[in-house]
């Protein structure tokens, strides 16, 4: 599994986790949630994290704190902030961060 982020019209990605031998790696529960600091035109840094299709809500923990209904979020941070991700899915399962 690996998680790219891409700006638009950006010509490479920049890897935002990547995992072997988990779940979401497979066809039968393919439940992804990644994140990544980005650095935006104008200088300021955000945390862009972004869920698979079934993903109801996003939250940040730790280093940077917010949440968003639905599979993206969006929250201003610090350069070189850590934080922890968590999902719930439309069914009510939890998802964690790939790494």
């Amino acid at each position: 599994m690996l998680a790219q982020f891409r700006t638009p019209g950006g010509t490479y990605g920049a890897v935002a986790a990547k995992a072997e031998n988990v779940p979401a790696c497979g066809a039968k529960d393919p439940q992804v949630l990644a994140g990544v600091l980005w650095k935006s035109g104008g200088g300021s840094w955000y945390l862009l994290a972004a869920g698979s299709r079934g993903t109801a809500s996003i939250s940040a923990t730790g280093g940077v704190k917010g949440s968003a209904q639905g599979n993206l979020l969006a929250v201003k941070a610090e350069q070189g902030a850590q934080a922890g991700l968590k999902g719930t899915l439309v069914d009510g399962r939890a998802v964690s961060g790939l790494r």
